[in-house]
């Protein structure tokens, strides 16, 4: 299968991701001319340069650019096949354009469901061991030299282990958000019959952290982990009852890289007939259809965070559910 890359950040990752797959990757493209030439002569890339019609010949393309241009690309390519890096970009003001698009064909990398600890819960969860979710908790601390909002945070980066819970259970309803000073806010949700508690929070070390903790009738389980840029991404042991019941991902592993590489084998696994899409789905992978349902539940956020937005000062009024 031929394929190309948009991007030449990440999408140096896809490179190796996609011929680990077996892919043939025939076209590098990026907005800068130079560095576009560079990179595809150290990847050994023969097509290259800026003009998209040099994506033609591609079997899968492979988006790997920032979010905002996501939308741009995936309306205007028409190759058979496109993988586009996550998140979607799905915000009120382009929900019609999103809803408009194709979805034959197109699928969005979501890693963190290929994680070794987020697959022992997943198999975990659909063997009934927890047995029905009564509680959940989830904590993603953030701390990198980005300017951005809050809500643009939790779209970035809650995403990640929001993506493995939208796997594994059927129900979403979104219920509220409250927002404090900084990056701080909680957000809650109905998942079946359980209520969820998504808390994003400033960290007072730079990168990433995350906690998981889902709480069934029979069991619980608790994962965590994050990124430091000084020794990149890791997974502790999944916990369960309290006790280690995996070996962790040590960051020398690189978890990070190769969860991505498992979500685009899965990908190629499918397209060549080796995976039905449902069972693709299974393992983690994300079609834009299942995207868009995840991210359309973060809707509210939007307006909520434009109106916190508009306030001069975090409101010392007693706690309430801003509902919608």
């Amino acid at each position: 299968m031929k394929a190309a890359v948009i991007g030449t950040n990440w999408g140096r990752v896809h490179v190796g991701a996609l011929r680990q797959a077996g892919c043939e990757v025939t076209t590098l493209l990026a907005h800068d001319a130079e560095l576009v030439a560079r990179i595809a002569a150290e990847e050994a890339i023969p097509c290259h340069g800026t003009d998209p019609a040099l994506l033609a010949g591609a079997e899968l393309v492979t988006i790997a650019t920032p979010t905002d241009s996501h939308l741009g690309y995936l309306r205007d390519l028409t190759n058979p096949y496109v993988l586009c890096e996550k998140p979607l970009g799905l915000m009120p003001g382009n929900q019609a354009e999103f809803t408009a698009l194709p979805r034959a064909g197109r699928f969005i990398s979501y890693p963190f469901p290929f994680l070794d600890g987020a697959q022992a819960i997943a198999q975990r969860v659909r063997a009934g061991k927890l047995g029905p979710l009564t509680r959940a908790t989830l904590v993603v601390g953030v701390n990198l030299p980005y300017a951005k909002t809050p809500v643009e945070w939790f779209l970035e980066d809650v995403v990640h282990p929001f993506s493995l819970i939208f796997c594994l259970f059927e129900r979403f309803e979104w219920l509220g958000v409250r927002f404090a000073g900084g990056n701080n806010l909680t957000v809650q949700m109905r998942v079946d019959d359980a209520l969820l508690d998504i808390m994003l929070c400033d960290w007072p070390k730079p990168g990433l952290h995350f906690d998981l903790t889902l709480v069934g009738q029979q069991d619980s389980c608790q994962l965590r982990g994050g990124f430091r840029p000084s020794r990149g991404w890791w997974m502790e042991p999944l916990m369960v009852d309290d006790q280690p019941v995996t070996a962790g991902e040590p960051a020398e592993q690189q978890i990070w890289l190769r969860a991505n590489q498992r979500v685009v084998a899965t990908l190629c696994a499918h397209l060549r007939g080796e995976l039905t899409l449902e069972q693709a789905q299974t393992a983690g992978l994300y079609d834009l259809e299942r995207a868009y349902q995840m991210e359309s539940l973060f809707l509210p956020l939007w307006l909520a965070g434009a109106q916190q937005q508009a306030k001069s000062q975090v409101s010392d009024a007693p706690f309430s559910w801003t509902c919608s």
